[in-house]
Order: structure tokens, then C-alpha cells, then sequence
């Protein structure tokens, strides 16, 4: 593990960690792993675990803090892990990644920004030591990420999704759907795995309705993309950050094939 690279120019909050297997044989993919904490909170360290065993497995991985409301709003967050990308694929041949073998895991906020990776174009490209590189990753796995933001509104999260767009929702609808993975969908999606609780219902405020998964994955296969939603019963918000919890175990277990697949084409196992 490499600890706090600087991929940015905002301090600590442009900061990663960087797990390499060790005696890889040429370039390996790379996972970026995004916590959650309601683009508010959270740190990097809590996906550690997810570095670890990916490395151990033959991956990159690569652990970020980002910007945070309310000292910066949207879209601070998503320009950083764009920007991340970027800079990851800039020191790819650095590092020994595969810059075009890049895919995203993230929970709750972390879902949000890894499926916006994959389904936006570069929204801040004004630097040019960046200019050339893609901000876009080939796969996700989106952990009950809030992925429509005005239909967050109708939820008991709607404050936290007001800070991180600081305008209500009636002045700024097109900035809202801008913001949202689900309103991002276009033609051929890249492969999604989804994963969401069953008991992760939008009635406390912290929490993501399941139906924001259940809709998303169902515009992504009208889309034409391949899509895997995988609804744990019982599982309540914010499980993927204890890697020893029952969720946790059967969300991996479905994410590393998942990756072996899109990121080595060695198919599921």
C-alpha cells in the first residue's frame, strides 16, 4: 500500500491510497473503491479491506477521500474522482495499471459518484497535464447509491441531498438530473453489479429506497447494458463498509467475479 498520493490540488481531500499486488506480470486493471457519508463524511480507510483482498487477488485498487459539503458543493465531489481517474491514468505505467482496464465499487454517496463515472463525460477539463486522459471506468459495482436525486427529494434523505446540491430542488431540476446516474443513461451502458438491501426503505434520513436500484437497473438493460441486481433481504443501508457482516461477505462475493469478468475476461466462477 502506497498511502496519501496527491491526485489533486485541495489538500486532504485529494488524497488516495494506492494497493499493488505484489510480482504482477505486466499491467494489472484497477478498481477505485469511493466511501460513502452523504458526500458530507466518511474516510477512505473504511475500503481498505476492499484494497487488500483485490490486491491479493492480482488488482490495483485504489482508495479516495474527496471534496465535502457543506465547505464545497456539488459539483466539487464528482470532479474529484473524475480528476482521480485521470490522474491514475496519467501514472499508469508508473504504478504497473492497465489504464484501460479501470472499474469503480462504492456505497450510499460512493454508489452515486462510481456510477457517475461510468456514465458521464469529463465535466471539468481544464488542466492540461490531464488533457488526453478519460475520467470514465469500463464496469461498477453500485452499493444502494442514491442514483436519482429528485426522486431522493420525496425521501426521509432529502436534506442531505439539498446540502450536497445547495439549491432546492423547484429552482435547479436540470442541475438535479445532471447530478444523477439515472438520468445519465445512454445507449450500451458499460456492465453494472447493483446491490442494495431490502430493509434500506428512504424513511430515515440516511438511508437510500431500494427502488432507486430496482429502477436504475431496470433504465439500464432498457439501455441495452448488462446488469446484475442483487437484493439482499433483510440488509439495511451502509453494510458494505464492515467486511465482516453477512451482507458484506455476499455483496464480495458477487463482486470479485464480477470484476475477474469485466476487468480480466476470465468470465464468473
Amino acid at each position: 500500500m502506497i498511502q496519501n498520493l496527491s491526485y489533486g490540488p485541495h489538500g486532504e481531500r485529494n488524497l488516495l491510497d494506492l494497493f499493488l499486488p505484489e510480482a504482477a506480470k505486466g499491467p494489472v486493471p484497477l478498481v477505485l473503491c469511493i466511501h460513502g457519508g452523504g458526500w458530507r463524511g466518511g474516510s477512505k480507510e473504511v475500503f481498505h479491506w476492499m484494497g487488500e483482498d483485490l490486491a491479493r487477488r492480482g488488482f490495483a485498487a485504489a482508495s479516495l477521500t474527496y471534496r465535502f459539503w457543506p465547505d464545497w458543493l456539488y459539483p466539487a465531489a464528482v470532479d474529484d474522482v473524475q480528476r482521480a481517474v485521470r490522474w491514475l491514468r496519467r501514472h499508469a505505467r508508473e504504478y504497473g495499471v492497465d489504464p484501460k482496464r479501470f472499474g469503480a465499487i462504492g456505497g450510499s454517496a460512493g454508489g452515486h459518484l462510481s456510477s457517475y463515472l461510468a456514465l458521464a463525460e469529463t465535466r471539468a477539463n481544464d488542466e492540461p497535464e490531464l488533457a488526453g486522459y478519460s475520467s470514465k471506468v469500463s464496469c461498477v459495482v453500485d452499493c444502494y447509491g442514491p442514483v436519482d436525486l429528485p426522486s431522493m427529494m420525496a425521501s426521509a434523505s432529502a436534506p442531505i441531498i439539498l446540502g450536497f446540491m445547495a439549491k432546492p430542488l423547484e429552482d435547479a431540476e436540470e442541475q438535479y438530473r445532471e447530478a444523477s446516474p439515472f438520468h445519465l443513461v445512454s445507449r450500451n451502458p458499460p456492465p453494472f453489479l447493483i446491490v442494495h438491501g431490502t430493509a434500506d426503505i428512504g424513511v430515515v434520513q440516511g438511508q437510500v429506497p431500494v427502488d432507486q436500484s430496482v429502477r436504475f437497473a431496470e433504465r439500464l438493460r432498457q439501455a441495452g447494458g448488462q446488469v446484475t441486481l442483487l437484493l439482499l433481504e433483510g440488509a439495511p443501508h451502509g453494510f458494505s463498509g464492515n467486511p465482516a457482516s453477512e451482507h458484506a461477505k455476499r455483496m464480495w462475493a458477487a463482486a470479485v467475479p464480477f470484476f475477474e469478468e469485466h476487468l480480466r475476461g476470465r468470465g464468473r466462477r
